[in-house]
């Protein structure tokens, strides 16, 4: 089965608060589980998770219903996929705005993998531009690299201003 990532989930911490929230909900699961046994206890109520992860849950679980046992498996599936799932690094100038964010990770989606984490990140002094890490290649298009790859010629332009 594809794994279809929601957008919602783009970055490699969208993807471990996802594990997170399911292994707050097996927690629920096994406490309730014991306490449904005893007739004099009363549930609790459910861990809010986000609808991102009850929606990520339902497709990897898909027809199965859930257990200990599954919400378990789940959480191992879900840790190896994390391990598993292509990952970028973009570096930009200044914090992306989440109009940015999202053209950037929909590019990404539909260009390299459907399911590729992209953690975004920034570092005022590229002064500009971006750099690209993915797997063993670095895409540095940043101004700062502009300017020191121009660095004799640099002098030169600013006395012309």
């Amino acid at each position: 089965m594809k794994l279809k990532l929601p957008e919602d989930i783009s970055t490699p911490q969208d993807f471990k608060s996802v594990i997170l929230d399911t292994q707050k909900y097996a927690h629920w699961y096994a406490q309730n589980s014991v306490k449904q046994q005893l007739p004099s206890v009363k549930a609790d109520e459910p861990p809010v998770i986000s609808e991102s992860t009850i929606n990520l849950i339902k497709q990897l679980v898909g027809e199965k219903t859930l257990n200990k046992n599954s919400l378990d498996e789940l959480i191992a599936n879900l840790k190896s996929l994390e391990a598993s799932l292509p990952r970028i690094t973009i570096t930009l100038a200044a914090m992306p705005t989440s109009s940015i964010k999202k053209t950037l990770v929909s590019w990404c989606r539909e260009n390299i993998a459907s399911d590729i984490l992209v953690d975004l990140r920034f570092n005022s002094t590229l002064l500009g531009g971006m750099v690209v890490r993915y797997r063993s290649h670095i895409y540095d298009w940043s101004f700062r690299r502009e300017i020191l790859a121009a660095r004799e010629r640099f002098p030169e332009v600013l006395r012309r201003v």
